[in-house]
């Protein structure tokens, strides 16, 4: 009983296994069957040219069934006709089970094999050697717009495309099909497995990726932890495989709170040594493609108005204001990305500040969530408070400084969006002269964005005020309702579908500035003349993170900044050289942009008893910096004091901000060549 147990049981694991494995099965029967038959063979030949008697024993044996002969019997039963009557019962057995093993068996084995593979295909259980392929790991409604930029991209045009997912490939496949054409499918191969598992990542050989998004399931729980473990993973992979060039790995993060803490803290030095590390936010991104790029992809191109339109010059006394309706996490982030470049050179002249205005029906409980997770910049920026039912007045939010040299200013209004008092506020705002007005519509129900859009006072609609709104899946209505001379200023924003944007991967512009800033740390000058991209790669990698963001958001506010000295980007032609006056204006518009990003990644003032250390002893600027995060020279412009070199901190400023020509014709140069 236990030795038939043991070969049903093998039977059944072996072709429900790997190929291999159901022809070693057969391979093994065939060789016991001939093994057995050849020492059982016949005492008299059965070959046809032998017809007489053989009396001698030698003759005898040498007219035996040999190997070839029973092989002949095997594959071709023709040849049973050609037998003795005497060896015609040991042919016949022969025969039966050549027809069994190979007419028999051996197709099924082979029609089980194609089977298994198509079905291990279908399922994504199959295997195969990638090599310089790009990796998404995780399935949601951004991927496929993914992979249709990874197509058009030249550089990647040929990769495979390999996607791990613990979803039904089969729907996985569906999806991409409809999506997708079939040039954008070609390449592309759909794997079944979990991203934290290394066995799985292994089977997408992530070690030998060109490029990996990490971007988990939709809908999942705890994603951004995921995809951490799944970052620590690779690396060991990477490790243990012994990978000598850095594996790009951008990394998907859900909440705005663990993003932020990766733009502020380093990841440990062996994960940097195995992976470049960049994460992302859905909202960020959105925010960055709308107030940055000020363009989208969908159906065709989405053109957004810039908050400051044509540029607010130091003799304007025009001033911004956004107006974000719905503190949800986009909201959110098209404030945190407002403040980060809507800085302008009229703030000196007539202290003109960019407003920034919350409406929410819980403005006050997410004020104060608000109000304490940015508190630093909260400590130097005025604050206001409006409750639409109470006393429909202003109140101002309580802070530790009366210092007034951050250029923005935040309102919080508690009400309901569709209320008589919220909807006379947008009409007076729409109808100021001096107000470079933006409406924001960003609740997470779409149709509930949708409809507040469309029914909004007259007055914005009249006098074209931006109304962005919050859609996630489709833009159609509003590509429609556009048609109209009332609703031209409506844009739609945040689909799902048309998130992440290769192109804002070019980090070019920030790694020329860095490497400006740091040549004029050294030197004392700003360089001749831009390195090449190896060179700039390798100072970029040695940068703390934080100081990789704070080049990225410099580089995000430079079209803001030449805007309102006149200079409209990108430019067919070489820009010119600033002029000394535009060079100090614009040096002190970056300075005020800097302390609001240092205030938004943490930093604060430092203290009166702080600041007079320091004074005394300059080393401890970057002590207090590094273990206290009091940053010395967040500041007035006109206050700022002198380093460890012996300079004024203005220089720094003053150095990017000359540089800014230098590096865009460079960047227009390199384009030039490429294109050519």
């Amino acid at each position: 009983m236990r030795l038939w147990k043991w070969l049903k049981l093998g039977f059944d694991q072996t072709f429900s296994g790997a190929w291999w494995k159901q022809l070693l099965w057969l391979t093994s029967v065939i060789v016991f069957f001939f093994a057995g038959m050849y020492i059982l063979r016949p005492q008299v030949g059965i070959s046809p040219q032998t017809e007489n008697v053989f009396t001698s024993p030698a003759e005898q044996e040498t007219q035996k069934l040999n190997f070839w002969d029973l092989v002949e019997l095997f594959i071709d039963p023709g040849g049973f006709a050609n037998q003795k009557e005497v060896n015609r019962p040991y042919a016949l057995l022969v025969v039966l089970a050549g027809m069994l093993l190979l007419t028999g068996i051996l197709i099924s084995v082979f029609s089980n094999m194609l089977e298994r593979r198509v079905e291990r295909f279908r399922k994504g259980d199959s295997h195969y050697a990638f090599s310089n392929h790009i990796i998404i790991l995780g399935i949601d409604d951004m991927v496929p717009y993914l992979i249709q930029q990874l197509r058009r991209n030249a550089e990647y045009k040929k990769c495979d495309i390999v996607v791990l997912t613990v979803e039904d490939t089969e729907q996985v496949r569906l999806k991409f099909h409809a999506e997708l054409n079939r040039k954008e499918e070609r390449r592309l191969v759909i794997l079944h497995g979990r991203r934290d598992s290394k066995e799985e990542l292994k089977k997408a050989r992530v070690h030998k990726a060109e490029k990996l998004f990490i971007l988990g399931e939709a809908n999942e729980y705890d994603r951004d932890s995921l995809n951490i473990d799944c970052v620590k993973r690779v690396a060991e992979i990477c490790e243990q495989t012994k990978r000598k060039k850095p594996l790009c790995c951008h990394v998907l993060f859900e909440y705005q709170g663990t993003f932020s803490v990766f733009q502020v803290s380093d990841i440990s030095q062996q994960i940097k040594q195995y992976i470049e590390f960049t994460p992302f936010n859905f909202y960020e991104i959105w925010a960055r493609r709308v107030l940055v790029k000020c363009s989208a992809e969908s159906n065709g191109t989405i053109h957004y108005f810039p908050l400051d339109r044509g540029g607010i010059s130091e003799n304007s006394e025009n001033y911004v204001h956004l107006v974000i309706i719905g503190m949800t996490r986009m909201g959110i982030a098209l404030a945190i990305e407002a403040a980060h470049i809507a800085h302008f050179p009229n703030f000196k002249t007539h202290r003109k500040k960019t407003r920034i205005t919350f409406i929410d029906r819980e403005a006050r409980r997410e004020m104060d969530f608000f109000m304490g997770r940015y508190r630093h910049l909260f400590d130097l920026s005025e604050a206001r408070f409006m409750d639409c039912e109470q006393d429909k007045t202003f109140h101002p939010c309580p802070r530790t400084s009366t210092a007034d040299f951050i250029d923005l200013e935040w309102d919080f209004i508690q009400g309901r969006a569709e209320s008589e008092p919220v909807q006379t506020l947008l009409g007076q705002w729409s109808g100021e002269k001096d107000k470079l007005l933006t409406i924001a519509i960003c609740f997470n129900f779409p149709h509930t964005s949708l409809a507040l859009g469309l029914y909004l006072p007259d007055a914005v609609y009249a006098h074209q005020v931006p109304v962005l709104i919050r859609q996630e899946t489709s833009d159609t209505i509003l590509q429609i309702v556009n048609s109209s001379i009332k609703y031209q200023a409506l844009r739609p924003f945040g689909m799902v579908n048309r998130c992440y944007d290769l192109t804002m991967e070019d980090l070019y512009l920030p790694k020329y500035i860095n490497y400006v800033y740091d040549y004029f740390y050294q030197h004392g000058v700003n360089p001749p003349d831009l390195p090449s991209e190896k060179e700039l790669t390798e100072k970029w990698n040695k940068l703390r993170v934080v100081k990789q963001w704070s080049n990225i958001y410099n580089a995000s506010s430079i079209a803001t900044k030449l805007r309102s000295i006149g200079i409209a980007l990108p430019m067919k032609d070489r820009m010119r050289e600033l002029t000394p006056h535009e060079i100090a204006i614009l040096a002190e518009v970056e300075h005020n942009r800097w302390n609001v990003e240092e205030l938004l990644m943490g930093y604060r003032t430092v203290t009166p008893e702080e600041e007079k250390e320091i004074e005394k002893n300059i080393e401890l600027k970057n002590v207090y910096k590094e273990k206290r995060t009091a940053h010395y020279d967040i500041r007035p412009y006109e206050d700022l004091r002198s380093d460890e070199n012996g300079r004024c901190a203005n220089v720094y400023d003053i150095s990017i901000t000359s540089a800014i020509p230098l590096i865009l014709n460079h960047i227009h140069t390199q384009t030039d060549q490429v294109e050519d």
